[in-house]
């Protein structure tokens, strides 16, 4: 098993001995947008979805937790896609319905799960009995964040009010990014601006919560430091900032 993790979706390549061959191994099922939003006084959101492969495809939809070895029946997440098995056709489209159970969230906070679209290649029947296959089926995973109605501050805000720590903590020097916000912050890279290396490709900092980092001890040891991170918006866009860091006091 090999995984492979994106900034905007993650994607499980599940390999076995089958009878499909002569695909290559990237999602062929895509949707309209990298994430989704889920207000949580709606009572459904739409997702536009298409086969970009040259061949049919069966999809399988369930919303989870997004730990990498769920299942559909194990799953809790109080979001149902419909239909959760469906055909698609070379090149065709099926706009895919994420209903919210109503279950009970935290109010003051977003909530995150993972929408997966499982899709199964078809077999092929024409070929020599004696020649090995491969058969691939591909897991992408994408963000559905539901957002409580009334929150304290904007979305917009978040870029603005997170903070950045650098401890050079014995043993173990860190970054900590920090979010104040009742926001999920999304970065899509962070890196010192005084490096060419990045420091985290992909961060998802969780609301009025934190995320350590480790770095170097040279970068951690420094009186001062701006740090530069990539925020990913809404709808996928990215917002490009920088951020003096503040000293952990020993």
């Amino acid at each position: 098993m090999a995984i492979l993790r994106m900034p905007f979706a993650r994607i499980l390549f599940l390999l076995a001995i089958g009878l499909f061959a002569g695909r290559n191994a990237f999602a062929g099922v895509v949707a309209e947008s990298t994430r989704v939003v889920f207000m949580a006084g709606a009572g459904e959101r739409s997702l536009q979805l298409i086969n970009l492969n040259d061949y049919p495809v069966v999809v399988e939809a369930w919303v989870d937790d997004g730990e990498l070895d769920s299942l559909p029946e194990n799953s809790r997440a109080p979001i149902l896609p419909l239909p959760p098995i469906f055909r698609m056709d070379p090149h065709g489209q099926i706009s895919l319905r994420l209903l919210y159970s109503g279950a009970p969230l935290p109010k003051d906070r977003e909530s995150l799960f993972w929408l997966n679209l499982y899709e199964i290649p078809p077999t092929e029947l024409d070929r020599s009995l004696d020649t090995a296959t491969l058969t691939v089926a591909i897991r992408t995973q994408m963000k559905v964040f539901v957002r409580p109605q009334g929150l304290s501050a904007s979305s917009s805000e978040v870029a603005a009010k997170l903070e950045f720590l650098l401890d050079d903590e014995p043993g173990r020097p860190h970054l900590t990014v920090k979010n104040p916000t009742p926001y999920f912050a999304n970065l899509a890279k962070l890196q010192f601006t005084h490096a060419a290396e990045e420091v985290a490709e992909a961060l998802t900092v969780a609301p009025h919560g934190d995320a350590d980092v480790d770095i170097k001890p040279e970068d951690a040891a420094r009186t001062e430091a701006t740090a530069a991170f990539t925020l990913i918006d809404d709808d996928g866009n990215t917002d490009v900032r920088a951020r003096a860091c503040r000293i952990v006091p020993r």
